[in-house]
């Protein structure tokens, strides 16, 4: 399935490229004053409406989420293991089993467990780290909106100054079209950037915010029960449970995440 997937998206992308770049040669293709106009200017009104560091989350936040979700099962297991440490009250175990652990939220449980936190303290406490991760994700997902309405209209913006340019410097009805034809880039520019690069990626940081909602929210339900005395059997048989109504909402309605209503 994978295989054929990819096959299909090398096949697309070639026929789109075949497609949008048949008879175009390579000087009119590339328009630098109207690369500079759209690209420059997005860039200059991104560092305008958002601080440096809400740039560099934004960065992180797309490279992470390209990459692969940690395995649901070794959750399950390290949350299983922890709840069989947990009903020996072996405290030091615990602690040294807690620093072997991979996932950063599931060790921050697992810290508020070894504390003796109350389970309503510890779901509190867990879902207010949740909401501020959340809306992580929220912020990144408008810094990328807002850059893919800025660059069509940069790219408007190029087309009108590559326009007054050609009217400015007009001597014959001949230089009209091709000049024309590269005014126009600069729009090409901004609706491909917008819409094959910033809405794809506004897409799937929603889809990484959504998955990492339903990844908290199984770990909560692990420490909640652990810390509730459940049985490990008893557990992981609601964790699997929890599992498959989390991958039913999520690939049937796709509403899982609350906290991200609006649309790309």
């Amino acid at each position: 399935m994978n295989v054929f997937l990819v096959a299909s998206l090398v096949v697309t992308a070639c026929l789109f490229i075949l497609t949008v770049f048949r008879d175009l040669g390579l000087q009119m293709l590339i328009n630098p004053d109207a690369l500079l106009i759209v690209i420059g200017g997005s860039v200059i009104a991104v560092f305008i409406g958002f601080p440096l560091r809400r740039i560099g989350d934004t960065v992180r936040d797309i490279v992470s989420a390209f990459r692969h979700d940690r395995d649901r099962n070794a959750v399950v297991k390290d949350i299983i293991e922890t709840a069989r440490i947990y009903r020996k009250a072996d405290i030091r175990s615990l602690e040294n089993r807690m620093k072997t652990m991979n996932d950063d939220f599931l060790r921050f449980g697992v810290n508020l467990l070894i504390n003796n936190r109350s389970s309503q303290e510890m779901r509190t406490i867990m879902e207010r780290e949740m909401t501020i991760r959340i809306m992580h994700f929220n912020f990144s997902q408008n810094m990328l909106k807002t850059v893919a309405r800025l660059t069509p209209s940069f790219g408007l913006a190029g087309t009108v100054i590559s326009l007054i340019k050609m009217f400015r410097n007009f001597h014959s009805v001949d230089m009209m079209a091709p000049l024309m034809a590269v005014a126009l880039m600069s729009t090409f520019y901004g609706v491909v950037i917008s819409n094959l690069f910033m809405l794809p990626l506004c897409a799937k940081i929603k889809d990484r915010a959504i998955m990492a909602e339903t990844h908290m929210n199984l770990i909560m339900e692990g420490l909640e029960a652990i810390n509730n005395g459940e049985h490990p059997y008893r557990i992981e048989e609601k964790l699997k449970g929890h599992q498959r109504i989390e991958y039913l909402r999520y690939a049937g309605s796709g509403n899982a995440l609350a906290a991200t209503k609006s649309t790309c």
